[in-house]
């Protein structure tokens, strides 16, 4: 169900159709459906990945940059401007960079902020502690209940512009979301004996056939497929679980 637009192509018409309207301060909408991914190439130069079901909203001044996010995930590559801040807006949540690399995903009123490359400050007015500055490897959630900096795999956490998602020790109900994300073939997770168990493993986005089929190697459950097209896990009798998924 994925759907990659070739860069060159992307880049090619974004620029022609992009630059002259974001630099007389009109905004400029992008979106993506279910499964797809799409690159866009603003007038500044800065690159802009969309993940699946996503939308953003863009508006390029000579004074600032900013980015809406209205739903979904966007993997930023911010070209360097000192005296025209990147501001990216998801939620109550404000991202801002000067030149640096990180990604942004809409979470609750908030946003889940991943530094891959620079510095970027994250404030978000509803949260307890709303300021936190990020250095590479960081992640903060701020519509967590306690928002902190915390470190991560990026590699992991940005996987998905690549077409893959890299699954390290999450528990099996967190990958299932995950993959549904990707697919409008949904997992529907009903064999509770597993949904807590820490997998590890590496999947093609939208591969959904191919998650199931190693969720129902490893572990003591069935899938069956209903009339509305979803896969329904349940348990199964006991057999031996464990070890890694493998996509």
């Amino acid at each position: 169900a994925q759907r990659v637009l070739p860069l060159g192509a992307v880049a090619t018409i974004a620029a022609l159709a992009v630059g002259v309207i974001l630099w007389s301060g009109q905004p400029q909408s992008y979106e993506t459906t279910v499964g797809e991914r799409q690159v866009v190439v603003l007038a500044d130069g800065s690159r802009v990945t969309l993940g699946t079901a996503s939308s953003i909203r863009v508006k390029l001044t000579r004074g600032r940059r900013d980015v809406e996010l209205a739903s979904g995930q966007a993997f930023f590559q911010v070209q360097g401007d000192p005296g025209r801040p990147f501001i990216v807006h998801a939620g109550g949540a404000e991202v801002t960079a000067v030149g640096t690399r990180f990604d942004v995903r809409r979470s609750g009123d908030g946003a889940q902020v991943t530094l891959v490359e620079g510095k970027v400050d994250v404030w978000d007015r509803s949260a307890i502690a709303q300021g936190w500055s990020l250095t590479p490897g960081q992640q903060v959630v701020t519509s967590a209940p306690r928002p902190a900096v915390r470190t991560v795999d990026v590699a992991s956490e940005t996987s998905w512009t690549t077409g893959r998602l890299i699954f390290a020790g999450d528990t099996v109900a967190t990958a299932v979301a995950e993959v549904n994300r990707y697919s409008r073939t949904k997992v529907v997770l009903q064999a509770r004996d597993i949904s807590h168990i820490a997998v590890s493993g590496a999947f093609n986005t939208g591969d959904v056939e191919g998650f199931v089929s190693a969720l129902v190697e490893l572990y003591p459950v069935v899938a069956e497929r209903t009339s509305a097209g979803q896969i329904v896990l349940r348990d199964a009798p006991t057999k031996k679980s464990g070890g890694a998924l493998r996509g």
